[in-house]
C-alpha cells in the first residue's frame, strides 16, 4: 500500500509505519485553520511537510516517521487540552498549529493509524488516495 509522502518515507532505515498501526473506523478531530485563512494550506499535511517548516529535528528515524502522520484526537476535549497545553508557554505556535478544531470521520480507506495514546491523540499515515479536507468540518474555535 502506498501513503502520502512516500517519497519520504522511503528514505527511513525504521519501518513506517510501524506494523502495529491498523486502519480503523472512527471520528476524530485536527486542529486547522478557517478555510480563507492563507495559512490553510496546511490543514491536512502532517508537521515535517507543512510550509513554513516549524523548527523541528526529529532525533529519531521513529520520531521522523511521525512526522509524516497527520496528528489527530479521539474527541474534541482532548483536542482542546492539547492545544492549550501546547500553546501555554508558547504563544506563537498558535500560528502554525491552527485556530480551530475540525472533526471528521476517517475509516479504513484513509489509512492506517497508531494506538491512542492517555491523551487521546493519534497518528494516521494517509494512504497515497485519501482526502480527509473533504470529509472534515470546522466544529469549534480555539481562540
Amino acid at each position: 500500500m502506498c501513503f502520502k509522502h512516500q517519497e519520504h518515507i522511503d528514505k527511513l532505515s525504521t519501518k513506517c509505519p510501524p506494523l502495529d498501526y491498523e486502519p480503523q473506523e472512527m471520528l476524530a478531530f485536527r486542529f486547522v485553520f478557517e478555510p480563507n485563512d492563507e495559512r490553510a494550506i496546511n490543514n491536512f499535511k502532517p508537521v515535517l511537510i507543512i510550509t513554513p517548516q516549524r523548527n523541528l529535528k526529529p532525533e529519531t528515524e521513529a520520531t521522523r516517521c511521525q512526522g509524516y502522520a497527520l496528528s489527530l484526537f479521539d474527541t474534541r476535549e482532548n483536542a482542546e487540552n492539547r492545544y492549550l497545553k501546547l500553546t501555554k508557554k508558547r504563544k506563537k505556535l498558535r500560528d502554525s498549529l491552527g485556530t480551530h478544531i475540525a472533526a471528521g470521520a476517517i475509516d479504513k480507506t484513509d489509512g492506517v493509524v497508531s494506538k491512542i495514546d492517555d491523551n487521546g491523540h493519534l497518528s494516521l499515515h494517509e494512504f497515497a488516495n485519501a482526502d480527509l479536507a473533504a470529509k472534515f468540518v470546522i466544529t469549534s474555535c480555539l481562540l
